[in-house]
């Protein structure tokens, strides 16, 4: 009978932490999809994957910042519909109107994470309740302002960034990976980045060191928000036109590729790069219940799943990492 002994055992836990659990998976699951389907280890749609999971991947870092501080964006759906909307009016595919309409749509979703860290912080509502009702309220200011029938479209510099490609990559993917290498070292690196895990953990313990929770608080949610535009402008990108349910599928994915990448619900643990691994993670499953036909129903079913699995298990290891 094969036994493992308790020295492999430890050394291919300690792998697993280093590479980290999700990238594991990541890998699993593209060798699985290849098998059912050996086009998927082509090298076209491995960056067609990528691709794809840029747009998911921005959203999920501004998630990240929220999740990091112990709350959670449900507004970012309604900000990358805001973004597809307000910069395909406003752009109308010409060149001149492009750094305008884009400046317009960063700084809307600068003032919708603003709003958000408010309520939070001041006027002490729970962060779902108050980010689930600015998604509404986007949603709903966005059926008004186009009248239910959205126009306009992209100019033909701007469809580079999500449609054009550099040294073989997609540029959507190059932006994706230079924003979350950014990020990363920000979250890592600098005194901002260790008082956002420090309010995380535990923000009364923070306010006592001297850190002003709220204005950490606050500067997450814009950056959330901010990163949800990014995602939707390079989104909008890559389809050229605009549409109100553009950003219905990141309300969950967003959601599940950050918990998926180890990021606590609770706060205080997570990283960029693991969340990193989610989004590809995320875009790797729809691309494979894509393969093998499964339902949209059961893909949310799948993608629940998914969310809850990951969230018993990082919480199980969180447990025997505090007992150890």
């Amino acid at each position: 009978m094969f036994m493992i002994s308790p020295a492999r055992l430890s050394r291919a836990l300690r792998f697993v932490n280093r590479l980290g659990a999700v990238w594991i998976a990541v890998i699993l699951l593209y060798l699985v999809s290849g098998l059912i389907s050996p086009g998927m280890f082509q090298i076209n749609e491995t960056l067609n994957i990528l691709q794809i999971a840029a747009f998911l991947g921005i959203v999920a870092i501004g998630q990240t910042l929220a999740l990091l501080v112990g709350g959670i964006d449900l507004s970012v759906a309604g900000v990358v519909t805001m973004s597809n909307i307000v910069v395909t009016s406003l752009m109308l595919g010409q060149s001149e109107t492009l750094v305008p309409s884009l400046l317009i749509s960063i700084l809307l979703a600068a003032a919708v994470g603003f709003i958000n860290g408010s309520l939070i912080t001041l006027a002490r509502v729970t962060p779902l309740v108050a980010t689930l009702g600015t998604n509404s309220i986007l949603f709903g200011a966005s059926l008004v302002y186009t009248g239910g029938a959205p126009h306009g479209s992209i100019s033909p510099a701007f469809a580079v960034c999500g449609q054009g490609h550099i040294f073989g990559l997609p540029v959507s993917t190059v932006c994706w990976l230079a924003i979350g290498l950014v990020m990363a070292w920000i979250t890592r690196q600098t005194t901002f980045g260790r008082k956002l895990y420090a309010v995380g953990a535990n923000p009364a313990a923070a306010r006592l060191m001297g850190i002003p929770v709220n204005r950490i608080l606050i500067s997450a949610y814009v950056l959330s928000s901010v990163m949800a535009c990014l995602g939707g402008l390079l989104l909008t990108s890559y389809i050229g036109l605009p549409s109100l349910g553009i950003g219905d599928q990141f309300l969950l994915t967003s959601v599940a590729a950050v918990v998926v990448g180890g990021t606590a619900l609770s706060g205080g643990w997570g990283s960029i790069v693991g969340t990193i691994g989610g989004a590809i993670f995320i875009t790797e499953l729809n691309s494979f219940t894509n393969i093998v036909r499964v339902s949209t129903g059961s893909r949310f079913v799948l993608q629940g799943a998914v969310i809850a699995l990951s969230v018993l298990m990082y919480h199980l290891v969180g447990s025997k990492r505090t007992s150890s």
